[in-house]
């Protein structure tokens, strides 16, 4: 499904081919995010130079963090509820944030191995299952790697049921609007398969 976008990433290209990739690279309908240089650098396996802004929501500090760039990333954690104020944004806005934010969370918290921050980040996946459905918001599959992870490990057969239909219900709506996954998309598939490869 995500062959013919993946296919063409240039991974085993020269760093120069994949800075140019990066660079340019732009989804379906010409749109560019924040943390499409932090997610590609990472996939394509070259530094990150970062976005030259400063602060910036948490998603993308944490991105900024995931490539050694940022402060202390555990400033960025909440200890309840999800990491973005709910009066900050509206709903699309704010589930893209959350969800982006948790895909690189569960990247440094396994990077870290700090049982702390590890059950925050089981918390907050809990959270979002119960909080934010993936069907209202952005028909992008940020953090699916770590529902995945959710719905193998915990003890709880509902929570691990409603971990797993999170998961199975993000990517599936990444592939409502072109039936297959948008290139962003693909991309933050291939990332959550590499994340759950180095997991096991």
């Amino acid at each position: 499904m995500i062959s013919g976008v993946v296919d063409q990433l240039p991974i085993g290209e020269s760093e120069e081919t994949k800075r140019s990739f990066i660079d340019e690279f732009r989804d379906e309908f010409g749109s560019r995010q924040a943390t499409d240089g932090a997610i590609l650098s990472r996939v394509l396996g070259v530094k990150y130079l970062g976005t030259g802004v400063e602060g910036g929501d948490v998603d993308n500090q944490l991105w900024e963090a995931v490539h050694d760039m940022g402060s202390d990333w555990t400033a960025y954690l909440s200890e309840s509820d999800g990491l973005v104020d709910p009066k900050a944004y509206a709903i699309e806005h704010r589930t893209q944030i959350e969800l982006c934010a948790l895909h690189a969370l569960w990247i440094l918290g396994g990077a870290q191995n700090d049982r702390s921050v590890l059950d925050r980040i089981d918390g907050l996946i809990d959270w979002h299952t119960r909080e934010l459905q993936p069907d209202n918001g952005i028909n992008r599959p940020w953090g699916l790697h770590a529902f995945v992870a959710r719905s193998v490990e915990a003890e709880d057969p509902e929570t691990r049921f409603n971990a797993m239909l999170h998961a199975q219900t993000l990517a599936n709506n990444c592939c409502i609007t072109l039936g297959r996954p948008d290139r962003l998309s693909a991309v933050i598939l291939l990332d959550s398969a590499n994340a759950l490869r180095g997991h096991v």
